[in-house]
């Protein structure tokens, strides 16, 4: 019995027929399987490449909340509640948090409650100092109220700095100045650079 690659018996042309395409098979095949696998290869990189784009293109997109709420206490124990419309983490930094119409109270259930309001804020986690910007509005227990474009919260110490005007409504009139600064849970006020003041008669 002849093998399957045995040319004998057959007519010559056919013969030669036969081994050209033996000779071609032994060429093409190896060929065949090494397009396969380069193939095969080439969309396991595609693969890779696109989970990588999608994986950095989720971790370069912000954070979003709505409706979000912090709370914390200060060094004294003093509960503090902050909230606001939108919150969004900063691409560049996670510790950042970059807030909508923000609402600060502190001494929240305490004896000396005020409340902020404003229509921006940037809050830095690590540090727990607050920035407030665009009409920058408060209130205390005691009814005094206050007007400012900016302010800064430090609600780790609770103490606030203004670096902007300040008009305010006190018990004891109304007061304007440059800048000011307020310690000791709001009890102390202190008025800086171009201060007026109209005092009520008592």
């Amino acid at each position: 019995m002849a093998s399957l690659t045995s040319t004998a018996g057959m007519p010559r042309g056919k013969a030669r027929v036969h081994s050209r395409l033996v000779r071609f098979l032994r060429i093409a095949l190896p060929l065949l399987m090494v397009a396969v696998i380069a193939l095969l290869a080439a969309l396991v990189v595609q693969h890779a490449l696109r989970r990588h784009a999608a994986a950095h293109q989720d971790s370069a997109t912000p954070i979003r909340m709505t409706n979000p709420h912090f709370f914390g206490r200060d060094i004294h124990g003093r509960a503090f509640t902050l909230s606001a419309q939108q919150a969004a983490r900063d691409e560049r930094s996670l510790q950042v948090v970059l807030l909508t119409n923000p609402s600060l109270t502190l001494d929240q259930g305490g004896v000396h409650p005020s409340t902020v309001t404003a229509d921006s804020g940037v809050y830095h986690e690590d540090t727990r100092i607050l920035q407030l910007a665009g009409h920058v509005s408060g209130a205390n227990a005691a009814g005094e109220k206050f007007l400012t474009d900016k302010m800064v919260v430090n609600t780790k110490t609770g103490e606030v700095q203004g670096p902007q005007a300040l008009a305010a409504q006190t018990s004891m009139g109304q007061v304007q100045s440059n800048s000011y600064s307020i310690y000791n849970k709001g009890e102390t006020v202190v008025f800086k650079g171009g201060v007026h003041s109209r005092l009520k008669s008592r």
